[in-house]
């Protein structure tokens, strides 16, 4: 039988904190070694690569040093009813109300840094993929 790789897939962390771009981006690698991983330490420059460059999904910080993530989500997908880029939001703050600002707001996912395991993100981002076509 034949083994077909999966196909490549660009994932860009927005995210100020090097620590938890380094410890996710490890747990997704393992996971799914085809992923590129690309980095932002901050929603401007996140903003630039998502200009510059196909990515596939955005996992993207809500608590940003220059914008809110929020700003970078609007930006990313225009048309909330109908996103074009997927995003999973991936944040300290555990409010529901906000978790599901961000789904109505353009984000596939909202996931609370305190809860998750690379496990889940990577289920997330594979989901968020599917849910705007760029599985």
């Amino acid at each position: 039988m034949i083994q077909v790789a999966p196909a490549t897939k660009t994932i860009l962390f927005i995210e100020d904190n090097a620590q938890h771009r380094q410890q996710w981006g490890e747990g997704l690698k393992q996971l799914s070694p085809h992923y590129v991983l690309l980095e932002a330490v901050d929603g401007k420059s996140g903003l630039d690569v998502c200009r510059r460059t196909k990515v596939d999904c955005v996992i993207l910080d809500l608590d940003l040093p220059d914008i809110s993530g929020f700003e970078v989500l609007f930006t990313l997908n225009l048309n909330r009813l109908h996103p074009t880029t997927a995003v999973v939001v991936l944040t300290h703050f555990g409010s529901p109300v906000l978790h599901r600002m961000t789904k109505e707001n353009g984000a596939q996912e909202c996931l609370f840094k305190g809860r998750v395991t690379a496990e889940i993100l990577d289920e997330a981002v594979k989901k968020a993929m599917r849910i705007v076509g760029t599985a």
